[in-house]
């Protein structure tokens, strides 16, 4: 386009001085007339241009005017493509990605526990889970923190002179990885009988466990957890302190996006007095069933079967029923 508007304007001022020699010539031959200033008229001579240099000048002008607004319009589309700079990666600040537990807490109110045994899993911080065991059983856990929880379980009085017995714990995890959680646990317990024979009685117990869970998926819906505690049993009435060891396995597997299915194995060894005298319990307690949930509220359906390892009847082919169903306010 600058070519262009070059090639105009070189041509426009060679015409301009073929003019101007063509018009000096004219006047050489007494075509063109001058005249002079008459008198009591300023010193300005008048000077009658030629109509072919007046077009001369205006088509300098047109073309000069339209050089300019060219350029100044190809200087701000210039200005308008440049690209804006991009923005410094150092100065942007991105959001760390939550972890895999996170989400597997949120989403399942039962995730701290497999069938009947506590898992590694812990409930979110703040949030208070009502727990009901056959609909005797009564507990409520509360979030302490996301790694810290504390539960409370009593035993329903639906008849008179039933005992009451409750437990309470506190678990908190001391490995917390994107796959891999262990925690302890330390729990008390206590078993009140009324109107026996021999007056009131009551037991006590204390306790400590270890529980270790892996995530089988990367968001942890799915888990493999293995366990042991030890109970310690006391009694007013006298009798000797009892000992409880007992040690199981447990997975939860996700099937669908509110359905898991579950099952563990549990076993254990036990014996009175000071010393202990343990012996391994004779028999396995198996227990399966099926987990439906969303994020608030979850049931759990399925048997619990005591195997005998040392022989004799087993009169429950599929095992003893059992449910629990628990709710959860974030």
């Amino acid at each position: 386009m600058f070519n262009f508007q070059q090639r105009m304007i070189v041509s426009l001022a060679a015409q301009s001085r073929a003019a101007g020699a063509h018009a000096r010539g004219d006047r050489g031959r007494g075509g063109g007339a001058v005249r002079r200033p008459r008198v009591g008229t300023p010193s300005a001579i008048v000077v009658r241009m030629p109509t072919t240099n007046k077009m001369t000048v205006l088509a300098f002008t047109i073309a000069t005017v339209a050089f300019t607004f060219t350029l100044a319009s190809t200087s701000a589309a210039h200005a308008q493509t440049t690209p804006a700079p991009a923005p410094d990666p150092a100065g942007l600040v991105q959001a760390a990605p939550a972890a895999p537990a996170v989400g597997a807490t949120s989403a399942d109110p039962n995730i701290d526990r497999g069938f009947l045994l506590p898992t590694a899993m812990t409930q979110p911080a703040g949030s208070i889970t009502y727990n009901n065991y056959e609909l005797l059983l009564h507990g409520v856990t509360y979030g302490i923190t996301d790694r810290v929880q504390g539960s409370v379980t009593v035993l329903s009085p639906i008849v008179r002179d039933m005992p009451l017995v409750g437990f309470a714990a506190v678990k908190g995890q001391i490995v917390a990885t994107d796959r891999f959680h262990l925690a302890l646990q330390g729990s008390f317990g206590v078993g009140h009988a009324f109107n026996v024979a021999d007056g009131d009685a009551s037991v006590y117990s204390v306790g400590a466990g270890a529980f270790a869970s892996t995530c089988l998926r990367q968001d942890c819906s799915s888990l493999l957890s293995a366990s042991a505690t030890y109970q310690l049993g006391m009694s007013t009435a006298g009798a000797d302190p009892a000992h409880l060891v007992l040690y199981s396995g447990s997975i939860v597997h996700r099937v669908g996006r509110h359905v898991k299915l579950l099952g563990e194995v549990a076993s254990g060894a036990g014996g009175t007095g000071v010393t202990g005298n343990n012996e391994n319990l004779d028999g396995l307690l198996v227990g399966y069933g099926v987990r439906f949930h969303t994020d608030s509220i979850a049931a759990d359906v399925g048997f619990v079967k005591p195997i005998a390892t040392g022989g004799g009847g087993d009169d429950f082919l599929v095992g003893l029923p059992f449910a629990s169903v628990s709710y959860r306010w974030d």
